[in-house]
């Protein structure tokens, strides 16, 4: 045939090409019962006069549309059998078969090769040889029937009719989903002016429709259970405040009636602050700060004493917690033992540098004087401003402890009291806290 020519399918062709499929009806209609609904779709897909560009993208239609397996699997097997039922009885290769049908070369030569293989396996050395394709020079692409049969010397056996497969009886009219499709193709196919492209788009913009409705139908329901969460949330909390009873003083002594008035004209007054009221000001500052105050009147206890020497600290830290500091002894005053306990503490407070460096340090004085920490707070914790240690000391080592302690940066010794209970037997506690600066 000349290249372009048109390939039209007539009324006879049509015709034809179903008798070759050798269709079972009484399975495809269920025993007759939709075959007037079979007859319906066969006559408004397979319209005469119809080009093969024209019946594929009647095939493509069907494809498209038919969303559930079975039906999409039978229109696949009945586009495929179409294509064959082309390749042998018109006088067209394998190239222009694959251009003028979009269908890939080799998967169009993959498909013929099973068709052959289907009816003549006893070629299948020949079938494979002559329909391996391998790229788009291969010369393989010109190959027509027309010389697959003159080489093989061939009947026409191919030519009658299609293999037998299970999709010949397959009952696609029972789905509900056939009758749908039916009825869409008897409204779009039934006539010569079907254009694919335009019914592709369409559908392609019905199915966006469709996943937009599907979008705004789930935001609404967000929305809708974010509302109804808010809603119950806010009945809960009504329902809990009303059952939550505060007690509240009853002042009856009260009276309710009083109210404050303020003066108006002391309101109104204008004051002025100039340097000479400012210089009043500082003096009687001055003033106050020069006023001498009873030193044995005291109205708060101390909470710790500063330790200045090593002298203070006691001779014998069995009796630690029997004796009063020199401090207090001077003093005379006893608030330590009878305000804040009999247990003896003793604080560093340091400041470093180097927290790193001294922190160091202290790590090793920990390690060689068998020094344990107090709760579960590991000593040389990080807190903000500085490292905390809380300590318990071996008594036999209480003073070199401190005494390389002090020897650290800038540090104070501070001796305490407290109501806790007393130390662990042959242990003082010992807090040093190191301040970064």
């Amino acid at each position: 045939m000349v290249h372009g020519e048109s390939i039209v399918f007539s009324d006879a062709h049509q015709k034809s090409f179903e008798a070759w499929l050798g269709l079972n009806y009484d399975a495809l209609t269920w025993q007759g019962r939709f075959e007037a609904e079979f007859s319906t779709f066969w006559e408004s897909f397979f319209v005469p006069d119809q080009s093969l560009e024209q019946m594929i993208e009647r095939f493509n239609y069907a494809l498209l549309h038919a969303e559930i397996g079975p039906l999409n699997s039978w229109f696949t097997w009945l586009r495929n059998s179409f294509l064959c039922y082309t390749f042998i009885t018109r006088p067209i290769t394998l190239l222009e078969l694959s251009n003028r049908s979009k269908v890939p070369y080799d998967s169009l030569a993959l498909l013929l090769r099973e068709y052959f293989l289907s009816h003549l396996p006893e070629y299948e050395e020949y079938f494979s040889k002559c329909f391996l394709v391998s790229n788009r020079v291969s010369p393989n692409l010109n190959i027509s029937y027309r010389q697959i049969k003159e080489e093989l010397s061939l009947g026409n056996e191919v030519e009658q009719k299609n293999n037998e497969s299970v999709l010949n009886s397959m009952e696609v009219t029972l789905y509900p989903e056939w009758k749908l499709l039916s009825k869409r193709m008897e409204k779009d196919l039934f006539n010569s002016s079907f254009d694919f492209s335009k019914i592709k788009s369409n559908l392609s913009f019905s199915r966006q429709l469709r996943v937009f409705r599907e979008v705004l139908i789930f935001l609404l329901i967000g929305i809708g259970l974010v509302f109804l969460v808010q809603k119950v949330n806010k009945k809960w909390e009504k329902s809990i405040l009303e059952q939550i009873s505060i007690y509240e003083p009853q002042l009856k002594w009260l009276d309710t009636t009083l109210s404050f008035q303020e003066n108006e004209e002391e309101t109104k007054k204008d004051f002025e602050l100039g340097a000479r009221e400012i210089e009043e000001v500082e003096t009687k500052e001055s003033r106050f700060d020069a006023l001498s105050f009873d030193a044995d009147i005291r109205y708060e206890e101390e909470s710790d004493v500063v330790l200045t020497s090593w002298d203070s600290l006691p001779k014998d830290f069995d009796t630690v917690n029997l004796e009063q500091s020199d401090y207090e002894e001077l003093k005379k005053r006893g608030y330590r033992d009878s305000r804040y306990g009999n247990t003896k503490v003793y604080r560093v407070l340091m400041r470093s540098v180097d927290s790193n460096a001294s922190k160091d340090r202290l790590n090793i004085l920990l390690k060689k004087y068998e020094v344990t920490r107090v709760d579960n707070v590991k000593p040389g914790k990080k807190v903000p401003g500085g490292t905390y240690y809380n300590l318990y000391v071996p008594r036999q080592y209480l003073k070199e402890f401190m005494a390389q302690v002090m020897e650290f940066d800038d540090a104070v010794l501070y001796e305490s009291r407290t109501r806790t209970g007393r130390n662990p037997p042959g242990k003082n506690k010992v807090f040093i806290w190191v301040k970064n600066i």
